[in-house]
């Protein structure tokens, strides 16, 4: 459920993002249709690229806050990685010694005759 809140939010960031964009592209066509330079419309066209970047900063900072949200709303949980095993730490100095589950001779003392 958690991850589709996030994509909700990022879609609804996107959104708004494209349209700050979309605006800032109809803003430098109207003003270089009123440019009477290639200055100006230089000017123009770099305000432009500056306004749609700011859009794509706002869109990965807006992205970044709902990871954040995500996380402090959801912040006592606490997900170990797939496959990765639980650290036992011995308090032992040293390891037990081994003892062999059958004398030397190899035989079960059971089926001895």
């Amino acid at each position: 459920m958690q991850g589709v809140k996030e994509k909700a939010k990022d879609m609804a960031s996107a959104a708004k993002a494209k349209m700050k964009e979309q605006e800032a592209k109809m803003e430098e066509k109207l003003e270089k249709a009123t440019a009477r330079s290639e200055v100006q419309k230089e000017i123009v066209h770099e305000r432009a690229k500056v306004k749609m970047a700011e859009a794509k900063m706002e869109l990965h900072a807006e992205k970044a806050q709902h990871r954040e949200e995500s996380m402090m709303r959801h912040h006592h949980h606490h997900h170990d990685a797939v496959g990765v095993q639980p650290v036992h730490h011995d308090i032992r100095p040293f390891p037990a010694p081994s003892v062999p589950a059958y004398p030397v001779s190899g035989t079960h003392p059971v089926t001895k005759k």
